[in-house]
């Protein structure tokens, strides 16, 4: 009985919060007065103020624009005004700025950024490599390199000796639009927010006149390293036809396959190519590049990706100048011949064969690495040449066990075909190993190498292992000892 009263009592109590003066007939839509809706506009516009408001007692503003990119990890640089921020901490600009690098003895400014959706301070004083600076998702709150929830897209590092941001962009994450991010520091009770508005738009169609194409052609042999050619072409020439007097007057660009013209060069002035001979990327569906040095003048180089490439194949790129709204275009046919074994492979049948390999090297921290050619014994033993086994320890064929051959592949920790070895000789990650040692290879190379880990390994540290490769019937076993001096 007593929550049935409770409960009428609590009816009667909303209704009178919830009515309009003397209307009770609560069937009916209650209209709202200019007053209540001026009321509501009012108490919706403290609240987003509220949610919009920066916790700062110095708001520096700065804006630039930006051109998205597949490539460059450029956007801008903003100039930050120490001079205020040193106004408001009372302290000099050299301090702050000393403040801000930690350096010893200097006034302890504390670095940090401000999430834009939430206002929320994030008190890390960087998620770069910058002792102030952050990554930035596109909402404009902080993140981190390789964040797959919060993406990258921007980046602020701040060059405490130029009082500047760096901004940046993460290629191929920055879309058209704007990002808005705080960067923050704090000093006693006394705020500074920096807020920086990135305004990112598409790079522009490029449109420009062909004044004159060039028709040239290179052989180049299918190799498993990046090697091509040269091609030279009249510089002067093709200077004259742009207009201009320099080749720092000039920029390259590239055929995309839409026939748009690529203007962000990915190699040293230059562009990879796919197999179909347009504007592509390095990686599985790469052939060759082009590149330009600006001390070999009047000299296209021309490479390509490793194992990519056969005999009789023909890529035809387009590769060009650009200057004054004119476009010098080279017209390149890249033949591909096959490679041709210079060796013999050695006469009779297989046969099994070891070796000693002692290997010596002073302890460094770069993993530099010592080497032995072991070419003649890995041709004797499988009865082909130099060029055949490199062929075959790049397609797997070559196996190379660690202490005891098996009946499945090896699974390689370091180089391939090679492993990180613990103290103890067997194999390890990189995490735990002390030594990596590797079979190295090349159409006319056949070598082991071996080097320390930076961190694992010391000064006296002798590691002693087996590795075994199978090869054509065959098997040679290499009885490896790798003494760090």
């Amino acid at each position: 009985m007593k929550n049935f009263q409770l409960y009428i009592v609590l009816a009667a109590l909303f209704a009178g919060l919830f009515s309009c003066g003397d209307n009770e007939d609560f069937s009916a839509l209650h209209v709202l007065t200019d007053a209540e809706i001026a009321e509501m506009h009012r108490q919706d516009s403290i609240a987003e103020a509220e949610r919009n408001r920066i916790n700062a007692d110095l708001l520096l503003e700065y804006s630039i624009d930006a051109t998205t990119s597949d490539v460059s990890w450029d956007a801008g640089m903003v100039t930050v005004e120490m001079d205020k921020i040193a106004e408001l901490f009372g302290l000099t600009e050299a301090e702050v700025l000393a403040g801000i690098a930690g350096e010893s003895g200097a006034p302890e400014i504390k670095c940090f950024a401000i999430d834009w959706t939430t206002r929320a301070d994030y008190a890390n004083a960087s998620t770069t490599n910058a002792p102030w600076g952050h990554w930035w998702g596109p909402e404009g709150d902080v993140t981190s390199w390789g964040d797959e929830i919060n993406v990258p897209t921007v980046f602020c590092e701040f060059d405490y000796e130029a009082g500047e941001f760096f901004v940046g962009q993460l290629p191929g994450n920055l879309e058209p639009g704007t990002i808005k991010v705080i960067e923050a520091l704090k000093y006693n009770e006394l705020r500074v927010a920096v807020v920086i508005t990135i305004n990112a738009s598409a790079p522009g169609q490029l449109v420009a006149d062909v004044v004159s194409t060039l028709d040239l052609s290179i052989d180049v042999t299918a190799l498993s390293s990046y090697d091509g050619g040269e091609i030279q072409f009249d510089l002067d020439q093709a200077l004259t036809d742009l207009g201009v007097s320099s080749i720092d007057e000039v920029k390259f660009i590239g055929v995309n396959e839409d026939g748009s013209y690529n203007q962000e060069p990915v190699t040293n002035n230059g562009f990879w190519y796919d197999m179909n001979g347009y504007v592509g990327s390095y990686g599985d569906d790469a052939s060759v590049f082009t590149e330009y040095y600006i001390d070999n003048p009047g000299v296209i180089v021309i490479g390509q990706f490793p194992d990519h490439l056969a005999g009789d194949e023909v890529y035809n790129i387009k590769y060009g100048l650009f200057a004054n709204d004119k476009i010098v275009m080279f017209n390149i046919a890249v033949n591909i011949l096959g490679y041709q074994d210079p060796e013999t492979a050695p006469a009779g049948d297989p046969a099994d064969a070891t070796l000693d390999v002692a290997l010596t090297q002073a302890y460094n921290n770069t993993y530099a690495r010592t080497t032995l050619d072991v070419k003649e014994t890995l041709r004797n033993a499988f009865k082909m040449t130099t060029y055949q086994i490199h062929k075959a320890i790049g397609s797997g064929e070559l196996k190379l066990y660690q202490g005891a051959t098996s009946d499945t592949d090896p699974a390689y920790t370091s180089d391939v075909p090679g492993y990180w070895l613990k103290a103890d000789g067997t194999v390890g990650e990189w995490s735990e190993g002390v030594v990596y040692c590797c079979l190295g290879h090349s159409e006319t190379e056949l070598y082991i190498y071996a080097g320390n880990h930076p961190d694992n390994a010391a000064s006296g540290n002798t590691v002693t292992t087996t590795y075994i490769a199978t090869l054509n019937g065959a098997a040679v076993t290499f009885n490896i000892t790798y003494t760090i001096e």
